[in-house]
C-alpha cells in the first residue's frame, strides 16, 4: 500500500511537471509572439510618422525652388556664372545655370509628396487592422524606399552644392549671401533676387530632412524584409507571390507553402 501511495504521488508529481512545462512553453511561446507584434506595431509607426514628415518637408522643396525660378524670369541660378562690372557693382554677361538643375529638385519634392502620401495611407491601414503587410509588399516598398533615397541624396547634393556656387559668385563682390536679399546685384527688370536665400535655404534644409526620413524608411523596409527571410528563404517567398498573382489573373495553380 506504501508503494502504491509513493508511485501514485511519483506520476502525479511527473503530471504536474509536464503540465508546468507545457504552460511555459506556451506562456513563452504567447510572449514571443506579443513581442513581435509590438516590434511589427513599431516598425509600421515609425513608417506611418516617417512619411508624414516627408509628405510635409516636400511641399518646402518644389515650391520655393518653383517660385524662385518664375521670380528669375524661368533662369535657374543653382551653378550660375557671371561677372560684376566694376563701375555700376552689378552682375553682368549671367551664364544662368541649366534648367535640368532646378527641375531635378522640383521634380524630385513633387514625386515624394506624392509617394509619402501613398505610402501613409496605405501604411496606416495597415496599422490600424493591426496587421503588416506581405513578403511582396514588404519588398517592393524596399526597393521604392532605397531608389528615393538614393535619387535624393543625389538632388540635396545638386541643390547645395549649385547654391554654394551662387553664393561664391556673388560673395566675390562682397555681397554677403545671407544678406542678397536686400541687396540690388540685378537690374534687369524681370528678375527679382529679393528672396532667393531664403527660399534656396528652406529648400536645401528641406530636402537633407527628407533624405533622412527617406533613410529611416530604407532601414525599416529591409528589416521587415529580413524578418521576413528569416521565417522562410527568398526563393519561397517569391515562388508563393507569383502562385499568388497568377491566381488572381485567373491562372488557377497550387501554393506552394
Amino acid at each position: 500500500m506504501y508503494l502504491g501511495h509513493v508511485t501514485s504521488n511519483s506520476r502525479r508529481t511527473v503530471t504536474e511537471t509536464k503540465l508546468t512545462r507545457g504552460h511555459f512553453h506556451t506562456e513563452s511561446a504567447h510572449l514571443l509572439c506579443s513581442i513581435e507584434m509590438g516590434l511589427g506595431n513599431i516598425l509600421l509607426l515609425t513608417q506611418v510618422i516617417a512619411y508624414l514628415v516627408s509628405f510635409i518637408v516636400s511641399f518646402f522643396i518644389f515650391i520655393p525652388i518653383a517660385t524662385n525660378v518664375k521670380e528669375f524670369n524661368g533662369h535657374c541660378l543653382l551653378y550660375a556664372d557671371g561677372t560684376f562690372d566694376d563701375t555700376t557693382k552689378e552682375l553682368k554677361h549671367i551664364s544662368w545655370g541649366r534648367d535640368s538643375a532646378c527641375g531635378f529638385n522640383i521634380f524630385m519634392g513633387v514625386i515624394v509628396m506624392l509617394l509619402s502620401l501613398f505610402y501613409m495611407v496605405w501604411e496606416s491601414v495597415y496599422l490600424f487592422k493591426n496587421i503588416d503587410g506581405s513578403w511582396l509588399d514588404c519588398f517592393v516598398t524596399a526597393l521604392v524606399s532605397l531608389l528615393v533615397c538614393l535619387m535624393l541624396f543625389g538632388s540635396s547634393l545638386t541643390l547645395s552644392v549649385g547654391f554654394n556656387e551662387w553664393c561664391g559668385l556673388i560673395s566675390n563682390e562682397g555681397i554677403n549671401c545671407e544678406l542678397g536679399d536686400f541687396v540690388t546685384f540685378i537690374e534687369e527688370k524681370d528678375i527679382n533676387t529679393s528672396n532667393f536665400y531664403l527660399e534656396m535655404m528652406m529648400a536645401q534644409f528641406c530636402t537633407w530632412i527628407c533624405w533622412i526620413c527617406w533613410v529611416v524608411l530604407s532601414v525599416v523596409a529591409v528589416i521587415k524584409v529580413y524578418r521576413y527571410h528569416q521565417q522562410e528563404s527568398f526563393t519561397i517567398s517569391m515562388n508563393r507571390e507569383r502562385d499568388r498573382l497568377l491566381q488572381r489573373a485567373g491562372h488557377r495553380q497550387p501554393v506552394v507553402m
